[in-house]
């Protein structure tokens, strides 16, 4: 019987402890390997056809790596055979929900130099027959889909800064609340904010609109943070104002607070915390507090200085800073822990996790429609109405979208599809980046993965008071823009 490799493998050694680690991206597969069972496996990677007949006294490793999907029998090539997994995995993710985007206006109160939306034409939303429009064209959606079981409303309120604009979200959210309601859909809405107008009132406010979780964007300290993400009129406070309003949240209000690392970003997040930790937010608020440490990027058609450039991170050093970052999450929280009578923090181990596409771009209910009723179908062109395959006046058609809905990542360009780290591309998730370049830029797991796993595991056998196990069982999306 003749065997094969599955494509998808990353074989790490650990020479330290004469084993190695066996990765699937395309599984999330994670095992241990004695020095032996390691190199007889390192061989099997090099043949195009593993004989069978020729490792009889293997016979229940081969069994093992058979039933784990490690290893494959057959003449079925697996690239085709995960593309078709994919395919199935994509039908099934578009059939439920509907995702909408809702860009509230696209002014904003902060000049950041590396957002995408370059041109900001005055556009907010607060024309009532397009606010009423959206809602029939939600409507249509679902009506014009009535054999689809629909399961949930998914809104996020967007921009420019969404809460420059608090009237469109005050007449427009009851409507979609209640289009929900109607069609026995739960109601899910989020936020994306800088933080500035995150006010106790307009918060009391938007959790009567069923929003209680919000995206916050704080690049640093301070200092760094301010130059990175000014205030346009120079006027009041920027980041102690953001703070201010993190600390008078309602408990009951989640934040994901993200950070878009460059070497001045990443030489304060000390300090950040410690200014956290100072206005009572975190470790305090740990159970409704997330962090989300980006690598920053740069986009199409920014325009980028030298002295930009000299402080954007390599990707051994946005690394480098990320596990730093981590460790010293943990060891704050452990502080705060004991003082407080409260069960100490371990690390969770930060696997590269199996990317679901773009749920606007690739999925035919997955809309963002801008302040004068135009659709789009990614979140980076709401600025440019231009781009927009259609407008919420003429009524609802799913062939409009045929040209993104049809995104395979495995069709993207045959680098990608015969790459090993296709399955946890976040730089392929984002189809407006996928399919706007020839070959795309690579996901940073393509360099670190070896380096990172095996720096857990060793975490995990010389101290393991401060990791968990692994465990790998969440297809997530983290191709969206760096707001």
């Amino acid at each position: 019987m003749k065997l094969s490799s599955n494509p998808y493998n990353l074989l790490i050694p650990v020479w330290e402890k004469n084993e190695f680690l066996l990765y699937n991206t395309f599984s999330g597969g994670i095992e241990i390997l004695t020095l032996e069972e390691g190199l007889i496996f390192s061989e099997w990677m090099t043949l195009k056809d593993i004989e069978k007949s020729n490792y009889i006294t293997q016979l229940g490793f081969i069994n093992h790596m058979l039933s784990k999907g490690y290893i494959n029998e057959g003449e079925e090539d697996f690239i085709d055979v995960a593309e078709e997994t994919y395919l199935k995995r994509k039908k099934g993710e578009a059939n439920s929900t509907i995702f909408l985007t809702i860009g509230t206006t696209i002014l904003c109160n902060m000049g950041c130099p590396y957002c995408f939306e370059f041109v900001k034409p005055n556009n907010t939303l607060k024309d009532q027959k397009v606010i009423e429009q959206i809602g029939k064209y939600i409507e249509e959606i679902i009506q014009k889909n009535k054999k689809t079981k629909w399961d949930k409303l998914a809104v996020t309120w967007y921009g420019g800064e969404p809460l420059v604009n608090m009237t469109g979200i005050r007449r427009l959210a009851p409507i979609l609340f209640e289009i929900a309601q109607k069609n026995g859909m739960r109601y899910d809405a989020d936020l994306i904010t800088n933080g500035i107008y995150l006010t106790p009132e307009n918060v009391k406010e938007l959790q009567t609109l069923h929003v209680n979780r919000a995206q916050v964007t704080i690049d640093g300290a301070r200092e760094v943070h301010n130059n990175n993400r000014p205030l346009k009129n120079k006027k009041g406070k920027n980041y102690f104002q953001i703070l201010e309003n993190l600390q008078a949240l309602p408990k009951e209000f989640s934040i994901n607070l993200r950070m878009n690392i460059d070497r001045n970003v990443a030489n304060s997040l000390d300090t950040l915390l410690q200014d956290l930790n100072d206005y009572n937010i975190w470790p305090e608020r740990y159970e409704n507090f997330t962090f989300t440490p980006a690598w920053l990027r740069t986009y199409d058609g920014e325009e980028i200085n030298e002295k930009d450039l000299e402080v954007r991170l390599s990707v051994d050093e946005f690394f480098d800073v990320y596990q730093n970052f981590r460790l010293k999450q943990i060891d704050l929280f452990n502080k705060w822990a004991i003082k407080h009578n409260k069960k100490k923090a371990k690390l969770s181990w930060d696997l590269p996790k199996y990317q679901i596409d773009c749920p606007t771009w690739a999925n035919p209910n997955g809309i963002v429609v801008d302040p004068n009723g135009n659709v789009h179908k990614c979140w980076e062109t709401i600025h440019d109405e231009k781009q927009a395959p259609t407008n919420v006046f003429e009524g609802y058609d799913p062939k409009l979208f045929d040209r993104y809905t049809t995104f395979n990542r495995f069709d993207v360009n045959p680098v990608c599809r015969n790459c090993k780290f296709l399955p946890v591309c976040d730089q392929i998730s984002c189809a407006h980046h996928a399919v706007n370049h020839a070959v795309p830029q690579c996901t940073y797991w393509k360099y670190k993965a070896e380096d990172f796993i095996k720096e857990q595991y060793l975490r995990m056998l010389d101290r393991p008071d401060t990791i968990v196990a692994p465990s790998n069982d969440e297809a997530i999306n983290t191709g969206h823009s760096n707001k």
